[in-house]
C-alpha cells in the first residue's frame, strides 16, 4: 500500500503540474497576443501620425501641437506624445494633466530597442512618487525634406502591466511579465521595484529566454532571485515583435495544490487496504467451505454424468426431444436456459405450450416444425424471422430445424428439435443495416435512404398522392465550426436534428444529405396554408439559441420546397427544385422559405447571361474602371475606390455590376476578373504617381478570390509589375462576410498582405454578422460602414445608433472610419459628430472615369470646413 501511495502521488503530482503548465502556457499565449495587438495599436497609430507629419518642415509647425492634441484625444490608451528634431530638441510635445513631459523622459537612463519598421520601445520609465510606470515607444518620421524627426509615446502601466492583461483568471502568488529579447524588463504583475527597470535582467526568465532565442515558447522552473523560491514558467514570443510575455507560480503553490489532490486518493487508499484485508478472510473461508461441499457431491456428480447422454451433454445448441404426440420427452441445458424452464418441470407438456414462437414482425404465431415431421415424416425448418418467447418473457430470435427419430424398422418414434440463439447476429445485422442507411452523427436517414424514400413516394403517389420535398440548408453553420470547433459543431447538428423530428413528426421524413444540408419529404399537411404554418414555426425553433460545450449559439435556416407532382413527379427533378428554390431564398435574404415557381427559372437564366456576358467582356477587354473619392472630413482628398463596370460594346453605355454580380464569384471568372481590376486599379495609380498626385487606390477583392489559393500569387505578380508604385496606397477592400466563409485560410491570407504593407478595409461593414471578437481578430486598418446605414441616418434612430456604435468600436481600435453613401451635407455634419473622419458618396463625387480624377482633385473644395 505505501508503495501505492508512492506511485499515486507521483502521478498527482505530474499530473498538478502538467495542469499547472498547461494553464501557464495558455496564458503567457493569451499574454503575447494581447500585448501584440496592443504594441500593435500603438505602432498603427503612430504610422498614420507619420504619414501626416512627412510633409512638414523640421521647424516648428503650427499645427503640430493641434495634431498632437488630436492624436491625445483620439488615442485614450497614451498619456504623452513629443516630437523632436534630430538633435533631440523638442518641437512640440502634449501630454495629459498631472503626468510627466518627455523633457523629463529624456533625462532619464531608458534604453531604446528596435522592434520593426523605424518603431522602437524603451526600457520602463518610472514616476517614483506616484507609484507609476510608463513605457515609452519611439517612432521616426523621415520628412519630405529627407530629414527626420522622433515621435515619442508613453504608455501608463496598470500595476506595471498592460490594461489588456486585467481580468485573466490568476491563481495565487501568479507572476506575469514583459521581457524584450535583449534582457529589460517592460512590464511586470507584481509592480518592478525602483532597482529592476533600468537594467538587463539576470532571473531565471531572463536567463530562460536568452538560452532560447529560436523557441516561440517554453516551460521552465528554477530560482527566483527576485522571490527568493523556486518558480514554474512558461514564456511566448510576442507575435510580430521581439518580446516575450510569460507567467510563473511559486513551487510552493504546487505542492499546496498536490497535497489537497492527495486528500482523496489517501482516503480510497486506506479503505482499498482494509478493504482488501475483509475480502481476504471471507474469500479464505469460501474456499474452505467450497471444498467439504465439493467433497460431498463428488459421488453424485459421477452418477449422473455417467447416465448423461455423450451427445447431449457435448453440444452447444439447444436440443429437445418429443415423442409421436408431440410431447416433451428431454431437453439438453441450453435449451432449458432458452426456455426458461428445467426439463423436470416440461417433461410431457406439449410442445407448443413451451416452444412459443411468432415472427418478429408481425407478431403472429409461426406453425411448430413438429407437427410438419409427425405428419410428412421428413426433415423441416423454421421460417426466417422467427422469435422465441421464453418462459420468463424474454425474446430469443432463433434458427432451427427438426428431424423424425425412428426405429429401426422406420417407424417413427419422436421428433428431436435442435435450434440456436441468433439475436446478437441478427442484431448486428440490423445494426448494419441501419448504419447503412443513417446519418451516423444525428441517426437520421442518410442520403441514400432519403433517395429510396422519394423513389418509393413517387411510385406510390402516382396519381393518387401529392407530397412536398424540401432542401433545407443551416445559415451560419461554418462560421460556427470555424469559431467552436467541429466537435461544436456536431453538437450543433445533433441538437438541431431532435428539433427537427419533433417540429416534422414521424409522419414525414427527415434526412441528413450531408454537412449542413437536410431533405424533407412532406406528407402532412397538404394544404399550402398549413404548409406555411409548420415551416415558419420550424424557422422559428431552429433560430433558437443552442448551448454548445457552454456557449449559447445561433444558426438560422434556409429552405426550398418543390410539390409532387404539380411540379414534377420525378425523384431527381424534385429535388433540382427544391435546391433551386433553396438559393432564391438564400438570395432573398436566408432565414426564409421559397416555394418553387417557374420564375425561379428565369431568375437563373438571368444569372447564365451575366456570366456569359461577363465571360465575352473579359475575352474582348470590354471591362473598364471608374473611380468615386475619398475625402478626409475637413481636409484634402485621400484616395479613390475602383468600381467596375462593363462596356456592352453595343452602344448602350456602361453597365454596373449589379447586372452581372453572379460572375463575380463565379468559380471560373472570380479570379480572373479580380487579376484584371487588381492590374488595371494599380497600373492608373502609377500613371496619375508619374503626374505627383499620391491617390490611394481602393480595390474591391471578392469573396472566392480572396480564398483562392493562388491569391498570394496574383498580389506578387502585381507588386513585381509595379516596383515602383508604394505599397501603402494599396487597399484591399473585402466585404464584412467574405473571410467568415474560411476564417483560418482569410485570416493567414490577410495578415500575409498585411506584411507586404498593403492596407486592409472591411467593406459593407454592418450588414454581415461580424462580433467585436471578429473585429479585433481581422488584421484591418480601415472599415467602410455600409451606406444602408449611412443614408437614413437623418431620419432613423436605428440606422443612427449602428452607425455610432460602429464608429466608437472603430475609435477604440484604432481604425480608420469611412461612411459610404453620403449625399448631403447634413450626413456630413452628423458623421462629423460622431467621429467618422473619412467620407464617399454623391455629396462629394459620382463614380467617373480615370481621365476626369484630377482635374477633379485639382478643384475639390471640403464638404466642411474648421470652424
Amino acid at each position: 500500500m505505501a508503495l501505492s501511495w508512492v506511485l499515486v502521488g507521483f502521478y498527482t503530482w505530474e499530473k498538478v503540474r502538467a495542469q499547472e503548465i498547461a494553464n501557464l502556457r495558455i496564458l503567457s499565449v493569451a499574454l503575447a497576443h494581447s500585448t501584440s495587438q496592443s504594441v500593435f495599436n500603438v505602432q498603427s497609430s503612430l504610422d498614420l501620425l507619420a504619414d501626416s507629419l512627412r510633409n512638414m518642415s523640421a521647424g516648428r509647425d503650427l499645427n503640430l501641437s493641434h495634431r498632437l492634441k488630436n492624436y491625445l484625444q483620439a488615442q485614450p490608451a497614451i498619456q504623452n506624445i513629443t516630437v523632436m528634431d534630430d538633435k533631440g530638441r523638442v518641437l512640440s510635445e502634449a501630454f495629459r494633466k498631472d503626468y510627466p513631459g518627455t523633457n523629463s523622459l529624456a533625462m532619464q537612463n531608458v534604453h531604446y530597442f528596435f522592434l520593426k519598421s523605424d518603431f522602437y520601445i524603451g526600457s520602463l520609465f518610472p514616476d517614483i512618487q506616484k507609484r507609476l510606470w510608463y513605457i515609452p515607444f519611439k517612432r521616426l518620421v523621415q520628412l519630405k525634406n529627407h530629414q527626420e524627426v522622433t515621435v515619442v509615446v508613453l504608455l501608463p502601466l496598470v500595476d506595471g502591466t498592460f490594461k489588456c492583461w486585467m481580468g485573466y483568471p490568476l491563481q495565487a502568488h501568479t507572476g506575469l511579465f514583459l521581457l524584450r529579447r535583449d534582457g529589460y524588463l517592460e512590464a511586470r504583475n507584481p509592480p518592478p521595484d525602483k532597482t529592476s527597470f533600468t537594467i538587463r535582467q539576470t532571473g531565471i526568465a531572463a536567463r530562460y529566454v536568452a538560452a532560447h532565442t529560436h523557441s516561440a515558447g517554453g516551460v521552465y522552473m528554477g530560482y527566483s532571485t527576485a522571490v527568493g523560491q523556486w518558480r514554474l514558467g512558461a514564456v511566448e514570443d510576442v507575435p510580430n515583435y521581439p518580446l516575450v510575455a510569460g507567467a510563473s507560480i511559486l513551487r510552493s503553490t504546487l505542492w499546496d495544490m498536490w497535497a489537497r489532490s492527495m486528500i482523496g486518493p489517501s482516503l480510497v487508499i486506506a479503505f482499498l487496504a482494509l478493504l482488501g484485508l475483509l475480502v481476504y478472510r471471507y474469500l479464505r473461508y469460501y474456499t474452505e467451505l467450497q471444498e467439504k461441499l465439493r467433497s460431498d457431491a463428488e459421488m453424485a456428480i459421477w452418477e449422473a454424468k455417467e447416465r448423461a447422454e455423450v451427445t447431449l451433454s457435448s453440444i452447444g445448441d439447444a436440443v429437445i426431444t418429443t415423442d409421436t404426440q408431440a410431447r416433451v420427452t428431454g431437453a439438453n441445458s441450453v435449451a432449458e436456459n432458452l426456455l426458461g424452464k428445467k426439463i423436470s418441470d416440461i417433461r410431457g407438456e406439449p410442445l407448443d405450450n413451451v416452444f412459443k414462437i411468432i415472427n418478429e414482425t408481425t407478431r403472429e404465431t409461426v406453425a411448430n416444425p413438429v407437427h410438419r415431421v409427425l405428419d410428412e415424416g421428413r426433415i423441416m425448418g423454421l421460417a426466417n424471422h422467427t422469435t422465441l418467447i421464453s418462459a420468463d418473457g424474454h425474446e430469443y430470435a432463433i434458427e432451427d430445424s427438426a428431424a423424425p427419430i425412428r426405429s429401426r424398422t422406420g417407424q417413427i418414434l419422436g421428433v428431436v428439435l435442435v435450434f440456436h440463439d441468433v439475436s446478437q447476429r441478427r442484431q448486428l445485422a440490423d445494426q448494419l443495416a441501419h448504419q447503412a442507411g443513417h446519418d451516423a452523427l444525428t441517426q437520421l436517414p442518410n442520403r441514400r435512404l432519403f433517395q429510396q424514400h422519394l423513389e418509393a413516394a413517387c411510385q406510390v403517389g402516382q396519381g393518387v398522392n401529392s407530397f412536398f420535398v424540401a432542401i433545407l440548408d443551416l445559415d451560419g453553420f461554418k462560421q460556427i465550426n470555424d469559431l467552436f470547433g467541429h466537435d461544436s459543431g456536431d453538437v450543433l447538428l445533433c441538437a438541431l436534428a431532435k428539433r427537427m423530428e419533433l417540429i416534422f413528426g414521424k409522419q414525414n421524413i427527415i434526412a441528413r444529405l450531408g454537412g449542413d444540408e437536410f431533405g424533407l419529404i412532406l406528407y402532412k399537411p397538404q394544404k399550402i396554408k398549413e404548409i406555411d404554418v409548420l415551416l415558419t414555426q420550424a424557422l422559428g425553433k431552429i433560430s433558437e439559441p443552442v448551448e454548445v460545450l457552454g456557449s449559447l449559439v445561433t444558426v438560422s435556416a434556409t429552405i426550398g420546397i418543390s410539390s409532387f407532382p404539380s411540379d414534377a413527379d420525378d425523384p431527381g427533378q424534385l429535388l433540382r427544385l427544391a435546391d433551386l428554390a433553396m438559393y432564391a431564398a438564400k438570395t432573398a435574404g436566408r432565414n426564409g422559405y421559397v416555394f418553387y415557381n417557374e420564375a425561379l427559372e428565369a431568375k437563373q437564366q438571368l444569372i447564365a447571361e451575366g456570366i456569359h456576358m461577363a465571360e465575352q467582356a473579359l475575352a474582348e477587354n470590354r471591362f473598364v474602371l471608374w473611380y468615386q473619392p475619398l475625402v478626409a472630413l475637413h481636409g484634402h482628398v485621400l484616395g479613390v475606390e475602383a468600381l467596375l463596370r462593363l462596356d456592352t460594346g453595343r452602344g448602350e453605355g456602361l453597365l454596373n455590376p449589379s447586372h452581372f454580380s453572379s460572375a463575380l464569384d463565379h468559380p471560373l471568372l472570380a479570379r480572373k476578373i479580380g487579376r484584371f481590376v487588381l492590374d488595371a486599379a494599380v497600373h492608373q495609380g502609377m500613371l496619375w504617381r508619374k503626374q505627383g498626385f499620391f491617390l490611394r487606390v481602393g480595390i474591391n477583392i471578392s469573396a472566392r478570390h480572396l480564398l483562392d489559393s493562388d491569391f498570394m500569387q496574383d498580389i506578387h505578380a502585381i507588386l513585381a509589375r509595379y516596383p515602383d508604385f508604394p505599397r501603402d496606397l494599396i487597399e484591399l477592400e473585402v466585404t464584412e462576410s467574405a473571410p467568415m466563409l474560411d476564417f483560418p485560410s482569410a485570416i493567414t491570407t490577410l495578415q500575409a498582405i498585411n506584411a507586404l504593407g498593403i492596407h486592409i478595409a472591411l467593406d459593407d461593414f454592418g450588414t454581415g454578422n461580424a462580433s467585436l471578437t471578429y473585429l479585433q481578430r481581422l488584421p484591418a486598418q480601415t472599415i467602410k460602414i455600409d451606406q444602408s446605414f449611412v443614408r437614413d441616418i437623418l431620419v432613423d434612430n436605428k440606422d443612427l445608433a449602428i452607425v455610432a456604435g460602429v464608429a466608437s468600436t472603430a475609435q477604440a481600435l484604432g481604425l480608420e472610419i469611412v461612411a459610404e453613401g453620403v449625399e448631403s451635407l447634413g450626413h456630413a455634419r452628423k458623421l462629423a459628430d460622431l467621429g467618422v473622419n473619412v467620407l464617399q458618396g454623391f455629396a462629394i463625387a459620382q463614380p467617373m472615369p480615370a481621365e476626369d480624377v484630377l482635374n477633379w482633385v485639382a478643384h475639390y473644395k471640403p464638404i466642411l470646413r474648421e470652424d
